[in-house]
């Protein structure tokens, strides 16, 4: 199983979107929408991860409240108590993690809870999938070069 170093948006450090703790939820949800993601990253200017804003936290904390998206800030709605990882951790424990807390996202950090990367349930899925073809490639490879070394065997002197 690949680790999360080994996921194509670590290995090719892809940007994330991130925001302050002072960001307004107006501004974080359209964010979202347009990218068409579930959670954001909320990080103080050294990147250190303080919390994650998802949509749940948007419709749970301010608008079942009544609350103007234009007047609260990530610091007032986000998750603090977040769930994260390292990059030596192996793909299928992340997943066995983000079902166990039933999430969708992970936080990557260092050793210092500096944020490397923003994962999703997605990315994952994607690097078990790129993991289990190379595996049948390496598979069929074994199981025709094989049989051929012994049809070959006699010409080799093996």
């Amino acid at each position: 199983m690949p680790s999360i170093k080994d996921i194509k948006k670590i290995v090719s450090n892809d940007e994330y979107i991130s925001f302050g703790p002072e960001s307004i939820i107006s501004e974080i949800a359209d964010s979202m929408d347009l990218k068409n993601i579930g959670a954001v990253p909320i990080l103080n200017d050294n990147k250190i991860l303080l919390g994650v804003v998802s949509e749940r936290d948007i419709v749970r904390r301010c608008v079942k409240n009544g609350r103007d998206p234009d007047l609260v800030t990530a610091a007032d709605i986000m998750t603090t108590e977040v769930v994260s990882i390292d990059l030596k951790m192996s793909s299928d424990i992340a997943m066995k993690i983000m079902g166990e807390n039933n999430i969708r996202h992970l936080p990557v950090v260092d050793s210092e809870n500096k944020l490397i990367n923003f994962i999703s349930h997605r990315d994952l899925i994607g690097s078990v999938r790129s993991s289990t073809r190379l595996n049948i490639i390496l598979i069929t490879f074994i199981f025709m070069f094989i049989p051929f070394l012994f049809i070959l065997k006699p010409f080799l002197n093996l």
